[in-house]
């Protein structure tokens, strides 16, 4: 490949289903999406490819649609009408400008990322499954039919039972001192008026305030702060302001509640370990969030909530102003578990409103479980495919946007698992204590299974397995913070023998976020060994995600040594949307978008790449 003066390979990604949905694609686009790519000199591309059945991932918006929505723009349908394989037509394209192509392809995006109301109307006919939160949708095509090959959490039949109790009180806790990442100052924040309200839900789809008896009580405590899965983020109590909702009786077919927090200074809360439930007989399972639902089609967003047609909401956010909160999520309703405990760090919040479910998620959300055999062979077939169609390599990425749980060591115990834990460590995960990490790893080992098969049908047909790793697996902490491995788009499996993954692999991409601050440490032990065995080693270029094409970036990732290529991700870019940044414009007439082009062409020009 060709390469800058330091030995850095270039190539742009192209994620194939988003551009489909933002804009129409026919054969004819997609050629001169790859004649643009091929003017500035690149001779690969990567495709994230559309996973089979065409699941949800990051946004309801970015999902199959019908054509011709009232209020709703989604080219996905017209699209793939036009393209028949989209996957194909990209492949197919490349090739005949002379370029590789190269597929990713994310075994864990199962779909399931969002939900509608329990019993909403959706936009067509489409496996739906009772959760925390309502009815989950957008599966792809394995768990569609088999959504018990999910990953599975913990039965816990007692807990169970419990959900089904009336609520007697609900308790809200908020640090009022500097906690892990928790950085103060709290000026005020023990002493500040603060006004909580609740609103309660039977469907999650429409709240109303709750007119029973009701208690408000608050005092200043000490307290054990605990992250989602319970661990404590400091071994000493912190300062907390706690508030009581007492004097309650809600019946369990009210399963959903909302807090609304008017405080004249911002108070901080871990919503999924700070926020509780209790009945008549103790604690009752909850599953808390700050994120509210809100939509996406402007002619369905001016019904009620009961005649609208669901599944075209925009991505789920928190609201800071406890009036908009209460606005939007009394026709909304919440999602449960959007990015786990939270984007980056232990999951904070300092919101308007936090949202109550009875219970907890059964399972990883559409993340498929690596232990069945089966799910290793759909996974198989999916690269024999991409050698049918002719891409020259795979590149299998863990990333996924189906794995957001916040107490991620609960998961992982489907009866595969369950045995092969037990037959390793002589211990019952379902009875007895256990270690998460042993657990993330002999799931590890299952998934090594399948990239041996993968690595030995890619060699045979004379094409190149690549493989994402990230410095978590070199360096595994159970934490959910950026990069590590219960992170939100991770499946929260753990490589503890990632030299055999390097070892099997011609390439590698490490998907570790920098967020323009490029630290050539991270993931070092990984790129060390990578490039000391001959294997080209591919940082990323966050293009929308870390704005990092910029020459101060990309001048620090072609210094580093232990790197040897660059991939630039993504390309799309939509002029109506400032956050969807990239090179080449999807929404309107194909084009490129500067000065994003400019910057890229004056680094190419500057790094000597030919």
């Amino acid at each position: 490949m060709k390469t800058t003066k330091k030995g850095k390979a270039i190539a742009p990604v192209v994620d194939i289903f988003p551009q489909l949905a933002v804009g129409f694609h026919d054969q004819e686009r997609v050629a001169e999406e790859l004649r643009l790519l091929k003017s500035f000199g690149f001779d690969r591309v990567y495709f994230v490819l559309c996973n089979p059945g065409y699941p949800t991932f990051s946004n309801p918006i970015l999902s199959i649609q019908p054509p011709d929505v009232p209020g709703f723009e989604n080219y996905s349908f017209k699209s793939l009408v036009a393209l028949g394989d989209p996957n194909f037509a990209y492949v197919h394209e490349c090739h005949k400008l002379g370029m590789e192509a190269f597929a990713i392809i994310k075994p864990y995006e199962g779909g399931g990322g969002s939900t509608v109301p329990h019993g909403a109307k959706v936009v067509y006919d489409m496996p739906r499954c009772e959760t925390i939160g309502g009815e989950r949708i957008g599966f792809d095509a394995l768990l569609s039919r088999h959504p018990g090959l999910a990953v599975q959490r913990k039965p816990d039949p007692a807990a169970a039972a419990q959900a089904t109790k009336p609520v007697h009180t609900i308790t809200v806790r908020f640090c009022l001192e500097a906690v892990a990442d928790l950085e103060g100052p709290f000026i005020g924040c023990d002493t500040s008026p603060c006004n909580l309200r609740l609103l309660t839900s039977a469907d999650n789809g429409t709240y109303r305030p709750y007119e029973g008896p009701l208690t408000v009580a608050e005092e200043i405590r000490e307290e054990i702060v605990r992250d989602s899965n319970g661990f404590p983020l400091q071994e000493r109590p912190a300062r907390c302001r706690v508030f009581t909702l007492s004097g309650l009786n809600i019946p369990p077919s009210i399963r959903y509640f909302a807090v609304l927090v008017n405080s004249a200074n911002r108070l901080h809360t871990l919503p999924q370990s700070m926020i509780t439930l209790e009945g008549p007989d103790g604690p009752l399972p909850a599953t808390v969030t700050s994120y509210i639902r809100r939509g996406g089609n402007t002619v369905e967003n001016l019904k009620p909530a009961a005649e609208r047609t669901w599944g075209m909401e925009q991505i789920a956010r928190p609201i800071d102003d406890p009036a908009a909160a209460e606005a939007e999520l009394r026709e909304w309703g919440f999602e449960f578990e959007w990015y786990g405990s939270g984007f980056r760090g232990s999951g904070w919040k300092s919101a308007g409103a936090y949202g109550i479910a009875r219970g907890h998620l059964a399972t990883m959300k559409g993340t498929p479980c690596e232990a069945y055999p089966e799910v290793r062979a759909y996974w198989l077939d999916w690269v024999k495919t991409c050698i049918e169609m002719g891409f020259d390599g795979v590149d299998i990425r863990l990333q996924n946007h189906s794995g957001m749980v916040s107490d991620y060591v609960n998961y992982g115990f489907n009866a595969p698992l369950v045995q092969a834990y037990k037959a390793r460590h002589g211990v019952d995960i379902l009875t007895e204590p256990h270690d998460p990490l042993k657990l993330m790893a002999l799931r590890g080992e299952f998934f090594v299974g399948f990239v041996q098969e993968a690595a030995r049908e890619l060699h045979r047909a004379g094409r190149k397995l690549q493989i994402h790793l990230r410095h978590c697996h070199a360096r595994p902490r159970l934490s959910a913070d950026i990069n590590e491995l219960g992170f939100w788009a991770m499946p929260k499996i753990w490589f503890q023998d990632w030299k055999a993954l390097v070892d099997l692999a011609d390439e590698v991409t490490l998907k570790d976020y920098h967020f323009n601050a490029y630290d050539p440490v991270l993931a070092r032990e990984i790129k060390e060994y990578a490039t000391e065995a001959g294997k080209r080693v591919w940082a990323h270029c966050y293009v929308s995600q870390g704005r990092e094409l910029n020459d101060e970036y990309l001048n620090a990732v072609d210094a580093d040594p232990n790197v040897s290529g660059i991939l630039i991700y993504e390309v799309a870019h939509s002029e109506t949307n400032e956050i969807n940044y990239g090179l080449i414009e999807q929404y309107r007439e194909v084009g490129l978008n500067e000065p994003a082009a400019r910057i890229l062409r004056d680094f190419l020009n500057h790094s000597g790449y030919p």
